[in-house]
């Protein structure tokens, strides 16, 4: 069985390095330059998730990114199964699935990492791989400060536009704090703001998180927020209390997350909505060493 899984990983892995190696060196390697590391990746993922008050939904998605090293622009070619640009703001700081698998895929280039004095930004230009096709581009900005020896910030603009369903904007604002002498244990303060032209609708999402790496092959994750709408009065929407298992189930490719949560959701007039969500993720690449366990602090460039 071990023989089969390692296999298996590595023969998607070699097949994804090739062809993006392939794909690369024909549209930007010059002649008798040196070949540069190629770090493009298939993510695979596995979500199921039960409620009491709601239903079990059993979500994947798929994500590719094909890494273009020899372009100058440090263009990127994204694939996205499961784009959650027009997903509800709380579950995007989540990581819930909505459960809706007809948006459809999305593919592009992205320019990524482009500086703007102390600012970085990405550019992302596609389609939506849907009949009709779908066009779309997407912004976004961001920086990092350091306010103090434990106090780090970091605060970032999204911008994104649809044909099909007009523009959106995601707004956020992240604090972070952790002890020079434990830097494994990291609490996070997040506050965002997301409006959608669709549905004409600011929906807003405080939340705090606490990250306790407690050893290689574990992480746990704690997580208390609230979220509200701004139609058709402003009003809270849901608050929630969640603890999250990670663990690495196999070398650096095959991970394992379960998360108890308790929601108090206006639909269900604030009653107790216990659930569980469980995800299984296999995460492909020639990339060796990737720990997808590590939770840090962004630094300031």
């Amino acid at each position: 069985m071990e023989d089969w899984l390692n296999e298996t990983q590595d023969s998607i892995s070699d097949s994804i390095h090739d062809y993006s190696t392939a794909f690369d060196h024909y549209l930007s390697k010059k002649d008798g330059e040196e070949p540069m590391e190629n770090r493009s990746y298939l993510k695979i993922r596995f979500k199921p998730r039960y409620s009491h008050r709601e239903y079990f939904d059993g979500d994947a998605s798929v994500r590719l990114k094909l890494d273009l090293p020899h372009t100058e622009k440090n263009w990127k070619l994204i694939f996205d199964t499961d784009p959650d640009d027009f997903d509800r703001l709380e579950d995007k700081q989540r990581g819930i699935s909505n459960g809706d698998s007809s948006n459809g895929a999305i593919g592009g280039f992205r320019a990524q990492g482009r500086n703007w004095g102390n600012w970085k930004t990405n550019l992302d230009l596609g389609l939506k791989i849907k009949l009709p096709l779908d066009p779309f581009t997407r912004a976004e900005i961001w920086r990092v400060d350091q306010v103090s020896d434990n106090w780090t910030t970091r605060i970032k603009q999204e911008l994104f536009y649809y044909h099909s369903k007009g523009p959106g904007s995601l707004t956020s604002l992240n604090f972070y704090f952790a002890s020079p002498t434990d830097p494994t244990t990291i609490l996070k303060l997040s506050t965002s703001a997301q409006f959608l032209d669709d549905d004409d609708n600011w929906e807003f999402v405080n939340q705090a998180e606490i990250f306790d790496r407690i050893n290689e092959s574990n992480l746990m994750q704690y997580s208390l927020g609230v979220s509200a709408d701004s139609r058709p009065n402003y009003s809270i929407t849901n608050s929630w209390v969640s603890m999250s298992w990670k663990h690495r189930l196999y070398k650096d490719w095959l991970y394992l997350a379960v998360t108890p949560e308790l929601n108090f959701q206006d639909e269900f007039d604030y009653k107790l909505n216990p659930g569980i969500m469980m995800e299984l993720e296999l995460f492909f690449t020639t990339i060796g060493g990737i720990d997808r366990l590590s939770r840090k602090i962004p630094t300031p460039d």
